[in-house]
């Protein structure tokens, strides 16, 4: 028998308190997953999705230059910082630092070039200033990398939901529905 129970049952508690905050962040509950995120973080601060979640709450309330702390900090402590970036990337833009925001985005692709979610967040930012292009490139790739995750649910971002009705957004879902599992990306 060892002794580290109460270090899981504690890194379990902030587990669930941290999926806890993702899906009260998901469903546009933000006040909620800040208190959700804040207890995941007093059980263990370095909870690096933790910290990615409370940037992200905090950015959709307004409050990006308090979220940037929790996003740098997520960059510094994360082991595969991608994600970290993308959620940098998302609370610089809130601040009005876009020039910022894209090299943060460009850091995240280049530390996980592999994870769709970096791309899907970068097509949420460009969403949000309204280029369609470009979000319709960053999608794109999302999709090249994983359709099965677009396929079967709509876009949590409110930004990216609002494409989510457009022609060229359909188009693609559905083109990704009739392809099977070993999908090739399109030259």
């Amino acid at each position: 028998m060892y002794n580290s129970a109460p270090e899981t049952e504690t890194r379990f508690r902030a587990a669930a308190l941290t999926q806890l905050g993702i899906d009260l962040y998901d469903g546009g509950r933000f006040e909620y997953g800040i208190a959700a995120f804040q207890r995941a973080l007093s059980l263990e601060p370095g909870r690096v999705r933790a910290l990615r979640g409370m940037a992200l709450c905090l950015s959709q309330l307004g409050r990006a230059a308090e979220a940037l702390t929790y996003g740098e900090k997520a960059v510094e402590l994360a082991r595969d910082p991608g994600l970290a970036y993308a959620t940098l990337g998302l609370v610089l833009h809130r601040l009005g630092r876009d020039d910022d925001a894209e090299k943060a985005f460009e850091l995240g692709i280049k530390n996980t070039p592999d994870d769709y979610r970096v791309y899907y967040n970068f097509a949420c930012y460009w969403a949000e200033r309204g280029e369609e292009a470009a979000c319709r490139r960053q999608l794109g790739r999302a999709l090249e990398l994983t359709p099965a995750a677009f396929t079967s649910q709509p876009p949590k971002d409110p930004d990216l939901a609002r494409y989510s009705q457009k022609e060229w957004f359909v188009d693609m879902i559905a083109a990704l529905k009739r392809r099977t599992a070993t999908w090739e990306p399109e030259e």
